[in-house]
């Protein structure tokens, strides 16, 4: 009876044990932090320094490698530069979603100023021939003129264009490469941002940067639905006339990220919650409708998700 007994306990211990610890698609048993979200893999959405707008994200991976998004405007390089320094200051890649200063701004100013000890082993953009910039958002070019300058501070080996199609490996991280450019002449520069989607243990991550709403459904008709899936979602142009909601629809994310501060995430022109004209609260809506159950936004700091 007593060996009876002692059976039951060792079974039922092994039967919770099962359930305590997830089961990735790698084969490994996944423990500790980290393991209920990306497999180990650790997210930051770094928050503005300025008043305005930015994205800025830092991932490390299950190793310590150290992927960047964008960066954010020239004011947030000081922020950026000691998060990476923190994270042992070598990144293994850097993606690029378009040359608007909110999203290169602090990536140009640390090639500027000289990286001062980091190291950049690859940076992944594509950007299209100088001109279009000039013709379709000439008060924006010289931005983009000024990236690319920067760019060439990094040794040649580093600059590598990004095609549709790409597949990218960073340790146990899988980056597809969803489009190239659109070349809209309307929102010519935001239109033109590519998407990215991270595989990070079993979640799906889609970075759309700066996609409005023509570039949004070329992205849908081009790959469709299945593609665009994922689990969590970076808002479209943090939120503001992004992509359209058929879009979020195919994308049918649990998790949203906002690279929106509190007046832009509030649509607050200084009037009071909806007194702006960005639509936020009508994209926050949707998110509703779609059924999001969490909200990542850089209004409350830094967020760290893992």
């Amino acid at each position: 009876m007593k060996l009876k007994k002692l059976l039951a306990v060792a079974l039922t211990v092994v039967a919770v044990s099962a359930l305590s610890f997830p089961v990735f698609a790698q084969g490994y048993v996944a423990a500790g932090p980290g393991a209920g979200r990306f497999g180990g893999d650790e997210m930051m959405m770094l928050s503005n320094q300025t008043y305005s707008q930015m994205m800025s994200y830092v991932i490390t991976t299950r190793k310590g490698d150290l992927i960047v998004i964008d960066g954010g405007v020239p004011g947030d390089a000081p922020h950026l530069r000691d998060v990476i320094n923190k994270k042992g200051g070598h990144v293994k890649a850097w993606f690029i979603s378009h040359p608007h200063s909110d999203h290169v701004g602090a990536l140009t100013q640390m090639l500027e100023e000289g990286l001062n000890g980091i190291t950049i082993d690859a940076v992944y953009y594509n950007y299209t021939d100088i001109s279009f910039y000039k013709k379709n958002e000439a008060y924006r070019a010289d931005m983009v003129q000024r990236s690319a300058n920067a760019l060439t501070k990094l040794d040649p080996s580093a600059l590598r264009m990004t095609h549709k199609g790409q597949e990218i490996d960073i340790d146990d991280i899988k980056v597809k490469v969803l489009n190239d450019p659109y070349l809209f002449e309307n929102n010519a520069i935001n239109n033109s941002s590519v998407a990215y989607r991270f595989q990070m243990g079993l979640k799906r991550v889609l970075f759309l940067g700066d996609m409005g709403p023509e570039a949004g459904e070329k992205l849908l008709s081009d790959v469709g639905a299945g593609e665009l899936k994922a689990d969590y979602v970076q808002m479209a142009h943090h939120g503001e006339y992004g992509v359209n909601k058929d879009v979020y629809q195919a994308i049918a994310p649990s998790v949203a990220l906002w690279n929106a501060p509190e007046w832009l995430y509030d649509d607050n022109n200084g009037g009071g919650v909806g007194s702006g004209p960005w639509g936020t609260l009508e994209t926050r809506q949707w998110m509703k409708d779609l059924g999001v159950k969490e909200n990542f936004v850089i209004k409350d700091g830094d967020q760290i998700i893992k």
